[in-house]
């Protein structure tokens, strides 16, 4: 959400009404979305232009499709705040189990600095994180106001975020998957179970309504990679589409060395598909990651992000993040 003050009052601001996406058709669900996917097109150019960085580079429909997924699975959370009819700013969201994550929180420049992204974080994340859980999000670690925001609310910084990007053929399969005894298949609906094995050890939680939208998504595939018959490790092309048409993930295993050999794996079958640059969201403990990428001249893109949290949680050392929308 961005720092600058908006040019309406805050009174104006307070009289918005905020509304939940809960339980509409498939025609609102995608309105909705493209609706707020504009606001994110909005907020984010101006706030590059603020930091003198080049304009945001996406098309105002670029997120309809992790946004309409993340209103069908959690609409009571996917907050708008409106001006008459309007959408003006909204928040999102999304509960895994014990685990909850603020899928978004962005608001139009002019109404900026009135309080309105506060209203919406409490109103998406009310009653969050439940007892035993956690709560994170991740954000622009060059907006003051935002992470202040979530400090305020006892998400507090945790690592950093690097979207790293570069040529996808330079990504060498070495050690990837064969050469370390993995045999890698397409997956699939009948590989759920395994998946939420490997999310559980990994990241503390089950996140099988993501894994059915990823599914779900022919242009994306991923694929399960297995050591003698156990699955290790799983991967995805296209990531949570907020990162372009290179991005790569969600990556996740259960050892840091097969998380490496999926993530060359993944890479190899973007390049073998004419995609010559790669984009890659990988958390700062995410050393192995971090070299396969560096060593195959990988540079950091745009902002450093950060990984917000309540508490610790997951074991990002061996995930590679689908993007910034749902992690």
């Amino acid at each position: 959400m961005s720092a600058v003050k908006g040019s309406r009052s805050h009174a104006a601001a307070d009289a918005l009404v905020i509304r939940r996406a809960g339980d509409l058709g498939s025609a609102a669900v995608r309105a909705t979305a493209a609706a707020a996917s504009r606001i994110i097109t909005a907020a984010l150019d101006d706030l590059a232009g603020r930091q003198g960085l080049p304009a945001f580079d996406a098309p105002e429909d670029h997120a309809v499709p992790t946004l309409s997924h993340i209103i069908e699975t959690d609409g009571g959370r996917f907050c708008l705040a409106c001006d008459g009819d309007r959408p003006v700013a909204f928040g999102a969201g999304l509960v895994r189990d014990a685990f909850s994550y603020c899928a978004g929180l962005f608001v139009l420049p002019e109404w900026q600095g009135q309080g309105l992204g506060r209203r919406l974080f409490e109103a998406a994340l009310d009653g969050l994180p439940v007892a035993g859980g956690a709560t994170a999000l991740t954000s622009n670690a060059a907006n003051p106001v935002s992470n202040g925001l979530y400090a305020r609310h006892g998400i507090y910084p945790q690592h950093a975020l690097l979207v790293l990007c570069g040529p996808a053929a330079e990504v060498r399969a070495y050690g990837a998957p064969r050469r370390r005894g993995l045999d890698a298949e397409p997956l699939g609906p009948a590989h759920l179970g395994e998946l939420r094995e490997i999310d559980e050890a990994v990241l503390g939680f089950d996140r099988t309504p993501d894994h059915l939208w990823f599914l779900s998504r022919p242009d994306h595939p991923g694929w399960l990679l297995r050591r003698r018959g156990r699955a290790v490790a799983y991967a995805y092309l296209g990531g949570d589409h907020t990162e372009g048409a290179g991005s790569v993930g969600p990556i996740a295993g259960l050892r840091p060395g097969d998380q490496a050999a999926a993530l060359r794996f993944v890479v190899a079958e973007l390049a073998a598909r004419g995609q010559e640059r790669a984009t890659v969201v990988v958390p700062g403990p995410n050393l192995t990651a971090q070299r396969v990428l560096w060593e195959s001249g990988f540079a950091f893109e745009g902002v450093t992000g950060l990984v917000c949290a309540s508490r610790p949680f997951a074991r990002f050392d061996r995930y590679v993040l689908a993007g910034d929308s749902i992690m």
